[in-house]
Order: structure tokens, then C-alpha cells, then sequence
């Protein structure tokens, strides 16, 4: 026996000997084959997802049309008696394969295409789908793929694999079978596979026989609207004929969304039905439809209710929202495939109970400009961080407040959205700086907000009412007295260049006090509390007390743009203020590594992790990463790549020769800027003035560097956790509860205080957390009801997108996109760089780049202000453009009016 057939031979039960009145042949042993009656969601390695959700929606008397599996087993019988195996593992597990060049896969494919048809199912295989087949009684059937890589969360393979449709006769069902064990290897599914990182190895393929329903009408049901993910409607299809052209695209179909409580229809769509599919000998054709029945609706109000009735079962079954193909023919409707909607953005949890409309912000996207998501322990880090805020003496329960999802934390904002004049401001484009971190998301809540006023208006409170609510219940009152430090902030009021260094000074203390109190843990519980009490702290003493004693003089540059226009409309000069600021942390590491590159170029030196100069540098920078506010992610210290990598990149580029210079001159054009400014009022008169600018000015320079060092101290904090938490994680793998210490990162808090063994948990969240990682974007914005907002579209040209001017200057050059920094190998000396978002880690590549596009962002986010302290053009806040441009291309963007003009190369 082979030794794929690891699974016990197959029994068919008592109760299934009779079928259609007649007694079946004496009980016999089967290795591949299972009714669908006997295989379900257990059974997802042996018989793929399609045969075990198809059996298990029989399991739930669903009506399903009847049939068999040919189990994984006979497809690696096959591969193996066929001697496939070593010509698979050469063309698709090997080096040989390049995914990226079509015509290599193209030829691939074709190739196995043709072993797999030429073939010789084995005679005992052969056997058994004989004897089951005439136990069904030769009916014509659809055979379908049903892979053991199909439909897993996060992944769906619609479309991916082979159908054959009115197969009758046992030698063409061998033929289709073989064809669908063939499309485990066709074009469409090894790229997709190779994008979602599915694993090659021990692949395998179930097939599907099943007794073909000959549709009159056919069509598709998903009982979340795939379009906005809202789960309360439902969106469905249907079309004449067989389902196939349907899903396929060939004919367009009519569709309604519906509303699953109370039935209403929300939009309705008659298509003009020119064709439809239909059986023919062998398969099926599409042919036209009668002119007569081209315009007639093919559903009527009683079969759309029927459908709904059975898709919400369907729903409630599975417990997650289905993509249901669905068949009708004789009266009666019949269910022929259902599967997870995997691009649905998960719902935010805790889970609100009750009905009333809700709306969260993502917290992470507008405030720290992340996109990516957060580990586990992450999530655990903001969630007890922020509740505090948010939920005052009630640390240790939920806050109806915060949500997370994806591995992102929400923040419900929908008490503020009930007020007209809120949602106004947030559309505006005068947004205040406190409120302007992430211009997009405030636009985007504003939109979907005025899409549902008229539900938001009849809940809200009154305004006095909403500040009481504030004042009871959040923890605003004794979080400003913490932080603010009145002396300390009058003090920088008066003395800004000596208050400077005393703010980094008091934050670094803290620091200090942290690490003592870290030194000082010694059991398991202790670590526990500290992980969970700490976060707080943290972000209170470390973050926001620091900005707060410098706030005053975050205005100041506007201030003083406000003096100079009573006298001028020329304030091109104030642009220059923003160049080469002094105290900016994350300049000085940029500056450092070009320096770096600068003395192992001169010296022929390779850069590598333990060359001296790297080493000093990581004893400073080390605990900085990509994704730095996470506690679950890898700092440069423990995998200095990224330091290496960029380092290597300026010496190849000689990017050092230009930008070290460049840097002085700015520092130069800068101070020589406040000078300029200060002359142009004396020459108005304005001697008073002058000299209020003038200070104004160098509050700016003096400070605005500094807005850097809370989040550097901070991360340093965060270095310290992660340490705590790998102490925990050595603990619980030591007890067997973890197969590695890092595992401690994919586990929450509660997990690790539960006595109970965590690996599967950390498979779960492992696998979650790498789907995260692949999606393409992120929603700004998402409802109770599980709408998301991505971004509001504000383009205004057919061949430009917009967005908001952070940086001024024009510059004309090649895109280059790039999800996270330690992508910067691929980024060329002038290249524009166009990405999510950005933090301190990607500053070193500013030295490369022409020109700035961020999706998010707004003109205060790091990656405009970077921008402008480097005199590079930016456009931020576009919303999709790293999904509308493409790497390569040619684009113009203009810093001051925010639109991207696409060029011809």
C-alpha cells in the first residue's frame, strides 16, 4: 500500500445501504472513496474544501445535491504510481521556477498538464468509483476540484481549480478526474499559491462527484456584502441557465442587496440576459437566451425570500459569513458550494451588543501612521495602555471604547460624529494641528458619517451631556495634571534653548526609573503584572507629558506665518525654517549611518552586523525597528539587516557625498531664512514684530527636533518589555505551554495567565498575523455593521490622483513602492518613494529619495515633516496610491498644490 494512505479504510454504514427504495450490495471496505453524506469539516486533509463543506452542509440537512469524494489518498496514489512526484518537485518546488516570468510557468504547467492526462488511474482507485458510482445510479454529474490548500482562512481558491460539468459514462469520469487532479498545478493556482505563501509541499486534491443539477436558473448568494463588508446585507445574483458563466464573468447576471432583518431590497439591478450556459454532451456551451426572457427578472419576491432564509441558516451554521453558489430546477432550490468570504476585514471586538450604529477610527493609522499590523502582545500593549484613558477605576475590564481588529486597535468615536459641526470640521481643509495627524481618516469618518445621519442625529446627547459623560468617565482630569508639569512648561515658555535638553533630560529619567523597576522583578506573576500596569505609564510619562511641556511652541512657525502675511504675501522664506532642525534624534541616526558609509567606503570595508562602527551604532539606535511601536516585532539590534543593508546601499550609491554636505547647507539656508524674515519686517516697519518672529523662529528650530525623542525614549521602554515578555516566554516553554520563548509574542495576556498548553494559539495567531501582513490596505474607518472606509476618493483629474501638499517643490521622476523599510535595497538614488506611511525607521532613506507619496499622512505626520526638513517634494493623505501607480512609472508631483501628474516615460 502506499504510503500516502495513512487514513483507515472507509466504511459505508448500515443506514446508507438503501437509496431510492432499493438495497444496496453487501457493506464493502473503501480506502478513497466517501459519500458526501459521510465527510465534513473533520475531514478538510483528506477530502478538500469543497467535499467537506459540502458534506458538511448535508450533515446540516441543507439541500445539497447528492454525491462523492474521491479522497487526497487516490490523487497521491496516482501521483505516485504515475511517477509524478519527482517531476512536480522539479518544476514547482524547485529553483527552476520562476513565478514571475509567465512563460516559464506557462510552459510548466502545460507540461504537467499532459502527464497528468496520460496517465493510468490504478485499477483498485478504478474500482471503487465504479462501485460507488453505480451505487448513485450513473447519473450525469459535475465533477469539481476540491483541494486540500482550498478555501483555509484568509485564502480562497474561487476559480482557481478545474469544474466539469455533464460528465456521464465512467470512462470520461475517469478523464475529468484526472483533469481536476491536474489543476492543482494550472497557471491561476501555483501564482496564487506563491502570493499567499502556501506551501507547496504534500499538496494534494479531492474530487467532487456530484449529481448535476440542469439549472434553469443558477446564481451566487453572499451573506455579507462583498463590496463595503457590511454584514448586515446580503448580496445576491442570478441568472438563466447553469452557474458556471456566472462565476466565471461570462454573462451578467441581475442582482439585488437586501437587508437581512427586515428583508427591504437597496438596490436592485435588471441585467439584459444575452446569454446563458447550458449542458451539452461533455460539458457545457453558452448560448443566447430567448429574447423574450433576456429582460424578465429571473427571481421573484417569494424565491429571493427562500434564498435569504437559506443562506442565513447556511450562515449560522458555519458561524461566519459564506459565499454560496445555489442551483434552481423543478420548484426547488439546491445548494451546490459554500465557502468562508476571506477578504472581509474582521469585525472589531469585544463585539458590541445591541443594534444602535457604531463607528471606529483606527487609532493606529491616524495617530502613529501604521499600517502594518500588530502582534498579539502588541494589541495587548495599546489596549491596556489606552483603557486606562478611556475607562476611569476600571482597569480590569473592557472599554466599550476600544476594539481591535486585524491586529489594529479602533477607537469608537460616535458620540463625537452625532454633531453636524464635528463632522464639518472633519471634512474641512483647515483641520487644527492637535486634530491633523491623519487627514484622510477624519475625511473618511466624516463620509460615512453623513451617510448614516439621520440614524447618528436621533441618539445623540446633548453637548453638556457628552462633557459630563467625558468627565465621569474618562480619566482626562488627573492625565493632564500628570503630564503637564506647569512649572516645567512655563520654564520652556521663557528659556526655549536651555528647556530643550532638560525635556529630553526629565524623559530619560523616567526611563531610568523604568528599567529599575524592570531589574527588579524576579518571579512570574511579578513579570505578568508589570506587563500589564506598565503600558500606561509608558505612554503617559514618556510620550505625552514630554510633548505636552513643548506644545506651546508647535504653533509658533504659524504664528509666525500669521505676523508675516499682514505685511507680505512672499512666505516662501518660512519653508526653508523647517531645514536641518538641531535635537532631531532620527536625523542624527541618518547622519550617523552616512558617516558610517562614508568611513568603510574610504577604507574598503564591507559593512556587516559585527564591524565596530555598526556595533557602536547599534549600542544607540539598536532598539529602534520597522513597526517600532509594536513590542511583538524584532528590534535592529536582534536582526540588523535593515542597518547593514542601508549602510551598504549609500556606499554603493556614494549617496554620502551629496547628502552630508547638503545637510550643513540647509542648517546654513535655514538660519540664513529667520534672517531673511526678520530683515523683510524691519523693512515694513514692523520692528516689533521682527523681533517677536524672530523668536517665534527660533522657538521652532529649537524644538521641533524634538518631537522625535519621546517616541525614541518610549521605544526604548519598549525594547525593555519585549525583554520581559521573552523572560515569560522562556517560563512557559520551559513548562511546555510553548514549543520557543517568541512564541510569548502571538499569545495575549490572559493566554499567558491561563494554565493551559498555548501552541495551537500560537499557530492561529501566527497564521493570522502573516495574513495581515499581506493585505493590501488597511480601512481608515469600520462600522458595527462591518462597513469599512479605506479612503474617500478626491481625485479631481483623469490623469492625476491628489493630495495633500506636505512639502513643497515639483519634481518629475520613477516611482518606487515599498511596504516596509528593509525594502530600501530596492530603492534607486532619486527614485520617488510611494508607500503606506512612514515612521522614524524609513528616515535613513530619505537620502535617496526625489520625491514623497504616502497614502496616509497629513502635513504634521513624519513623512512630510521629514520631507520638508530634507527639501524633498511631498504629496501625503492620497488615499490609493500605492494600488493606482505602478513601480517604474513616471509621475510629476507638485509639494505646494498636492496633485500627481502621470507622465509619459
Amino acid at each position: 500500500m502506499s504510503v500516502w494512505k495513512l487514513r483507515k479504510n472507509i466504511t459505508v454504514s448500515g443506514e446508507l445501504e438503501k437509496r431510492a427504495g432499493k438495497e444496496h450490495e453487501p457493506m464493502q471496505d473503501y480506502n478513497y472513496v466517501r459519500l458526501l453524506e459521510q465527510v465534513g469539516k473533520e475531514d478538510l486533509a483528506w477530502a478538500g474544501g469543497k467535499g467537506a463543506n459540502l458534506g458538511e452542509m448535508t450533515r446540516a440537512g441543507l439541500p445539497v445535491p447528492g454525491g462523492f469524494v474521491l479522497l487526497a489518498g487516490a490523487y497521491r496514489e496516482f501521483v505516485e504510481t504515475s511517477g509524478l512526484e519527482p517531476e512536480i518537485y522539479r518544476l514547482f518546488t524547485g529553483a527552476e521556477l520562476e513565478y514571475d516570468n509567465p512563460d516559464t510557468l506557462k510552459d510548466n504547467t502545460a507540461y504537467i498538464q499532459k502527464l497528468f492526462e496520460s496517465g493510468e488511474i490504478p485499477a483498485d482507485i478504478k474500482q471503487e468509483i465504479d462501485q460507488i458510482y453505480e451505487y448513485l445510479e450513473s447519473p450525469r454529474v459535475a465533477v469539481r476540484s476540491s483541494a486540500t490548500a482550498e478555501d483555509l482562512p484568509g485564502a480562497s481558491f474561487a476559480g482557481q481549480y478545474s469544474t466539469f460539468l455533464n460528465i456521464e459514462g465512467k470512462e470520461d469520469l475517469y478523464q475529468a478526474i484526472k483533469k481536476c487532479w491536474a489543476s492543482l498545478w494550472n497557471e491561476r493556482a501555483v501564482s496564487y499559491r506563491a502570493r499567499q505563501n502556501i506551501d507547496e509541499v504534500n499538496l494534494a486534491h479531492g474530487v467532487v462527484v456530484q449529481r448535476l443539477i440542469d439549472s434553469e436558473k443558477s446564481g451566487l448568494l453572499f451573506t455579507a456584502n462583498p463590496v463595503n463588508g457590511r454584514r448586515d446585507q446580503v448580496s445576491l445574483s442570478s441568472s438563466w441557465g447553469l452557474g458556471e458563466a456566472i462565476v466565471s464573468g461570462e454573462v451578467e447576471p441581475d442582482q439585488w442587496v437586501i437587508s437581512k432583518k427586515t428583508g427591504e431590497v437597496f438596490s436592485e439591478y435588471r441585467a439584459t440576459k444575452i446569454f446563458k450556459t447550458v449542458r451539452k454532451q461533455g460539458g457545457a456551451e453558452t448560448v443566447p437566451v430567448e429574447t423574450v426572457k433576456q429582460q424578465e427578472i429571473t427571481l421573484n419576491r417569494e424565491e429571493k425570500k427562500e434564498l435569504m432564509e437559506l443562506a442565513l441558516k447556511v450562515e449560522q451554521y458555519y458561524q461566519f459569513p459564506q459565499d454560496i453558489e445555489w442551483a434552481f430546477t423543478g420548484g426547488r432550490f439546491y445548494l451546490v458550494q459554500t465557502r468562508p468570504i476571506t477578504n472581509l476585514y474582521p469585525m472589531p471586538r469585544p463585539v458590541d451588543s445591541g443594534e444602535e450604529l457604531r463607528m471606529y477610527m483606527n487609532f493606529m493609522l491616524y495617530r502613529n501612521a501604521l499600517s502594518a499590523p500588530l502582534t498579539p502582545a502588541g494589541v495587548d500593549f495599546w489596549m491596556h495602555g489606552l483603557k486606562y484613558f478611556l475607562n476611569r477605576n476600571k482597569r480590569q475590564k473592557p472599554v466599550r471604547w476600544l476594539k481591535s481588529s486585524g491586529g489594529r486597535i479602533f477607537v469608537d468615536v460616535t458620540e463625537a460624529l452625532r454633531f453636524k459641526w464635528i463632522r464639518k470640521l472633519m471634512k474641512s481643509r483647515r483641520i487644527p494641528p492637535m486634530l491633523d495627524s491623519e487627514t484622510m481618516t477624519l475625511r473618511s469618518l466624516a463620509h460615512v458619517a453623513e451617510k448614516e445621519n439621520v440614524e447618528l442625529e436621533q441618539n445623540r446627547k446633548s453637548l453638556p451631556a457628552l462633557i459630563w459623560s467625558f468627565i465621569t468617565h474618562v480619566n482626562w482630569v488627573i492625565v493632564l495634571l500628570r503630564m503637564t508639569g506647569r512649572p516645567q512648561m512655563l520654564y520652556a515658555k521663557l528659556f526655549p534653548r536651555k528647556a530643550a535638553p532638560k525635556v529630553a533630560g526629565d524623559a530619560y529619567r523616567r526611563l531610568a526609573a523604568f528599567k529599575e523597576r524592570r531589574n527588579n522583578l524576579q518571579t512570574l506573576d511579578q513579570k505578568l503584572d508589570f506587563v500589564e500596569h506598565e503600558p500606561f505609564g509608558l505612554l503617559l510619562l514618556l510620550t505625552l507629558a514630554p510633548f505636552l511641556r513643548m506644545f506651546h511652541v508647535l504653533g509658533s512657525l504659524n504664528k509666525a506665518e500669521d505676523i508675516l502675511r499682514k505685511y507680505t504675501d512672499d512666505t516662501s522664506e518660512l519653508v526653508k525654517v523647517n531645514r536641518a532642525v538641531p535635537n532631531c534624534i532620527t536625523t542624527e541616526m541618518g547622519m550617523e549611518m552616512l558617516e558610517i558609509a562614508k568611513k568603510l567606503d574610504r577604507s574598503g570595508e564591507t559593512p556587516s552586523h559585527d564591524h565596530p562602527e555598526i556595533e557602536k551604532f547599534l549600542e544607540k539606535y539598536g532598539h529602534r525597528s520597522s513597526e517600532e511601536v509594536d513590542v511583538g516585532t524584532p528590534s535592529w539590534r536582534e536582526n540588523p539587516g535593515y542597518v547593514v543593508n542601508t549602510i551598504q546601499s549609500y556606499i554603493e550609491h556614494k549617496t554620502y557625498r551629496e547628502a552630508i554636505p547638503k545637510f550643513y547647507r540647509d542648517q546654513e539656508v535655514a538660519e540664513q531664512a529667520v534672517e531673511n524674515i526678520t530683515a523683510q519686517l524691519r523693512e515694513k516697519g514692523a520692528w516689533w514684530n521682527a523681533r517677536k518672529v524672530k523668536k517665534l523662529l527660533r522657538e521652532h528650530r529649537e524644538f521641533f527636533g524634538l518631537r522625535e525623542m519621546p517616541k525614541f525614549v518610549l521605544v526604548q521602554a519598549l525594547a525593555e518589555m519585549r525583554e520581559v515578555l521573552r523572560e515569560i516566554g522562556e517560563t512557559l516553554a520551559a513548562e511546555g505551554r510553548l514549543d520557543h520563548s517568541d512564541d510569548v509574542f502571538f499569545v495575549s495576556l490572559q493566554d499567558m495567565r491561563a494554565n493551559e498548553k498555548l501552541q495551537e494559539k500560537v499557530r492561529q495567531n501566527r497564521e493570522e498575523y502573516r495574513r495581515e501582513l499581506q493585505r493590501t490596505s488597511v480601512p481608515r474607518v469600520i462600522t458595527s455593521t462591518g462597513e469599512t472606509v479605506i479612503a474617500v476618493n478626491e481625485g479631481d483629474a483623469d490623469n492625476a490622483c491628489t493630495g495633500i501638499p506636505a512639502s513643497a517643490g515639483v519634481y518629475e521622476g520613477v516611482v518606487k513602492i515599498l511596504k516596509r523599510p528593509n525594502e530600501g535595497s530596492k530603492l534607486k538614488q532619486g527614485e520617488i518613494l510611494v508607500t503606506m506611511s512612514t515612521d522614524p525607521s524609513w528616515t535613513p532613506l530619505f537620502l535617496k529619495i526625489g520625491g514623497l507619496i504616502m497614502d496616509a499622512g497629513s502635513t504634521m505626520s513624519h513623512g512630510a515633516v521629514v520631507a520638508r526638513e530634507y527639501g524633498v517634494p511631498a504629496v501625503v493623505g492620497v488615499g490609493n496610491a500605492t494600488s493606482i501607480l505602478k513601480d517604474g512609472q513616471k509621475v510629476r508631483i507638485n509639494g505646494e498644490s498636492g496633485a500627481i501628474e502621470f507622465c509619459s516615460n
